[in-house]
């Protein structure tokens, strides 16, 4: 029995972006937050297509998931159930934060920026499905 080999619009193998931490400085954690799980535009599934589009987009994987359900995106990353271990330095090594879009870490840029985040930089996934690469070292380029 062969396993299914989940593809993006553009052919990515979207299982192999999934990988444990390997220390090769690409190594990103998906964060994936919904107000309401009924949300279809944004849904968990939609979601994970993106964010993992765009790690691949830049050369990256993603090592774990931070997923939020039922958060408003006025909670402060920080104290998030699943988010603010990886941000307060409690879950074990990553390169940055990869999600479908900035307001899945937060309401807003403001937000994202005011929780401590001020040297985050993002970067635009390249195939037009979304998601954004955020990362704490400013002089990173992606692949």
């Amino acid at each position: 029995m062969r396993a299914r080999t989940e593809r993006n619009m553009r052919g990515t193998d979207l299982n192999a972006v999934e990988r444990p931490y390997d220390g090769c400085g690409k190594c990103l954690l998906g964060v994936r937050r919904l107000s309401r799980v009924k949300l279809a535009t944004s849904s968990p599934e939609r979601q994970r297509e993106n964010v993992l589009t765009a790690a691949a987009s830049v050369g990256a994987h993603i090592i774990g998931w931070a997923d939020d359900w039922e958060v408003s995106g006025a909670t402060d990353p920080m104290t998030r159930l699943n988010l603010g271990p990886w941000l307060r330095d409690e879950r074990g090594p990553y390169d940055g934060l990869v999600a479908a879009a900035v307001d899945r870490l937060g309401r807003n840029v403001v937000d994202v920026v005011d929780a401590g985040h001020a040297r985050v930089r993002g970067e635009e996934g390249g195939d037009g499905l979304g998601g954004v690469v955020l990362r704490a070292d400013p002089y990173w380029q992606g692949a």
